[in-house]
């Protein structure tokens, strides 16, 4: 029974008022309900007071109001309250001296299980269930019984400008990762220099930050959606200015050596 009792505790209310918003968006009552159920008026409405749904009983409600039961989930999360999408800096510091407990968060918030994690990456739950339990203690995540991972963050976290993550990445991800290959299938590589006033730089600025804001959106809206139909994919935004054009510089360097190299001939 999806009840309270079953251990979802507030989840279930949110599941419950989305389906009963999409029964009302479809014009459909509680009579209707029961009529193509085959139950009485009654127990619809007690079903509804009490959350006491069973899963075949969800989907067949589901199925009466054209909805399935993963659009119905991802409209019950989005109506909870918004979680925390950053962390403190000792949460972030916890994350960058446990490299297990690091991983483990970001999977999480990827909708990974406990189940998944042991079978694609061989981790043994004598060394998992330690890692996901300080992820508890620091506030990240609550271990549910049967080992269930419930998320206390948002799914997208924004690290800290100078913040130990940031700090991390630059000293050990960043590199790592400019090393794949970006001329494999599915990858983009772009680059491109050039001048730009004050007016358009904020400009360029404000739109990638819209990027990504939306990629985020993309990743959490995808969570939900089983693994078979997924890619693990890295997206990496840079922006800076620069001295002086990186390819022009060994360029002018030489030209401006050449043209010095030709007057000091020409003189002797």
């Amino acid at each position: 029974m999806m009840t309270t009792k079953a251990g979802l505790g507030s989840q279930s209310n949110y599941l419950v008022e989305a389906l009963k918003r999409v029964l009302k968006e479809r014009g459909l009552t509680y009579a209707d309900v029961a009529a193509a159920l085959g139950i009485s008026h009654a127990s619809v409405r007690r079903t509804f007071a009490q959350r006491s749904f069973t899963l075949a009983r969800i989907d067949e409600i589901c199925e009466l109001a054209g909805i399935n039961f993963l659009e119905l989930a991802r409209l019950a999360d989005a109506s909870q309250p918004a979680m925390p999408d950053m962390l403190s800096d000792a949460q972030e510091q916890a994350l960058v001296d446990d490299p297990l407990a690091l991983f483990c968060f970001h999977l999480a918030t990827g909708g990974w299980t406990v189940e998944r994690i042991e079978r694609d990456y061989g981790i043994d739950q004598t060394l998992l269930i330690p890692a996901l339990m300080k992820l508890e203690r620091i506030g990240l995540i609550q271990l549910l019984p049967g080992n269930i991972i419930r998320l206390m963050t948002a799914r997208s976290i924004s690290w800290r400008r100078g913040g130990p993550m940031r700090r991390f990445f630059d000293r050990r991800v960043k590199e790592e990762f400019l090393q794949y290959d970006f001329s494999a299938k599915g990858s983009i590589w772009e680059f491109e220099i050039g001048e730009l006033s004050d007016a358009s730089r904020i400009l360029l600025e404000r739109r990638l930050v819209s990027l990504f804001r939306e990629v985020r959106d993309l990743i959490a809206r995808d969570a939900l959606l089983p693994p078979a139909v997924k890619t693990n994919v890295g997206l990496l935004i840079a922006s800076t200015p620069i001295p002086l054009p990186m390819v022009a510089r060994d360029v002018t360097a030489g030209a401006f050596g050449s043209e010095s190299r030709e007057r000091r001939s020409f003189k002797d």
